[in-house]
């Protein structure tokens, strides 16, 4: 009995994306929050994408054929739109942030990407109609190099960060961190910081709910040189005005960032004798994924709930978050795509002596 070629490409697409699913499985089990998890998730897509399209392709069924084809339809017209209108829709994002927040160079990056977007034709049509076209077409290709290398980061690092969201950690927990922000006028807990307090509660009286026990909160936060309060002890004072007076509430008073939130509230479940990997801590949606790779720094294998934020600030915060895990490994980028631009330096010297 002969198997024809259409037979074994689709058996093999199909293990292939059994394997590729496999192994997204076992990282994720290893570790939710690191973007290895948006590689072979956006690998695995594709490897699902190629598998439909052969089996539809080889196995004759039309119906199947057509509906691919409107889905692909589906999915494909809209990417191609915000491509098209991406400059301009960055731009009217900087408008409404300018509007609503402070104008610090954070809350900028819409503004500053939108604006490149827009002006990046008008700078390639000049270079190309001042340099010869060899450098010029050197000069472009290099800086594509670059921005396809962050784009691919930037969507590993959704595609990661979007993972985390389908997978919520267990109702189980001995503990909570609360992650500080800044202090409204010194000693007030501002609506971005309320948020987290309360995204702590409501997973309180969900476990509560399920299994009638109810995890410690500690609320991290040091007093920055602007505030008349430590953070910690104004979240705190915050949470029993919202009737989380019934939870045992402990305080840490002394960090400055992410990193010592996590370490210094360490010492607190430590004392307490808890397990230090049966807790979650609470911050802004945004912040999840960098702030679960600060906590396995310290030693706290946990999972990260995150309050949501406001769909305007998504855009900054989500760019503001892909840079600093980007510096996190500064070093490594910085390597590889001095490889990729000698790489193209090379190829570019070598097709002018070949001409």
């Amino acid at each position: 009995m002969q198997v024809s070629l259409g037979t074994i490409m689709i058996i093999s697409s199909w293990l292939f994306l059994v394997a590729v699913g496999a192994i997204l499985a076992i990282s994720l089990k290893k570790n939710k929050f690191r973007l290895l998890n948006g590689i072979l998730g956006n690998a695995t897509l594709i490897v699902l994408a190629i598998t439909i399209i052969l089996t539809a392709v080889y196995s004759q069924l039309l119906w199947l054929e057509y509906g691919i084809l409107i889905l692909a339809v589906i999915i494909l017209i809209p990417i191609f739109v915000v491509y098209l209108l991406l400059g301009f829709l960055l731009l009217w994002n900087a408008l409404i942030v300018w509007r609503k927040e402070s104008h610090t160079l954070g809350n900028m990056l819409t503004l500053i990407l939108g604006i490149m977007i827009i002006v990046s034709p008008l700078v390639f049509g000049g270079l190309r109609a001042i340099l010869p076209s060899h450098v010029a077409g050197m000069i472009i290709s290099s800086i594509l190099i670059v921005v396809g290398y962050c784009v691919f980061w930037l969507l590993n690092f959704i595609t990661s960060f979007l993972i985390t969201r389908f997978l919520p950690p267990r109702l189980d927990k001995k503990y909570i961190i609360v992650l500080g922000a800044g202090l409204l006028d010194g000693n007030r807990v501002s609506p971005l910081l309320a948020s987290r307090i309360m995204r702590a509660k409501d997973f309180c009286e969900l476990q509560f709910k399920k299994n009638k026990t109810k995890p410690i909160v500690i609320f991290s936060g040091g007093q920055g040189k602007d505030e008349t309060v430590p953070e910690g002890q104004a979240m705190k004072e915050y949470a029993v005005s919202h009737d989380m007076q019934d939870l045992e509430l402990f305080t840490e008073t002394k960090s400055k960032n992410t990193y010592q939130n996590m370490l210094f509230s360490k010492k607190i479940v430590i004392e307490q004798g808890l397990q230090l990997d049966a807790g979650v801590f609470s911050t802004s949606d945004y912040h999840t994924f960098r702030a679960a790779g600060f906590a396995r720094y310290v030693g706290l294998n946990i999972d990260g709930i995150g309050a949501k934020t406001s769909r305007f600030f998504i855009p900054n915060a989500f760019i503001r978050e892909y840079i600093a895990i980007l510096m996190r490994h500064k070093n490594f980028h910085v390597v590889v795509l001095t490889l990729l631009l000698l790489l193209n330096l090379g190829l570019a010297i070598l097709d002018v002596y070949l001409k």
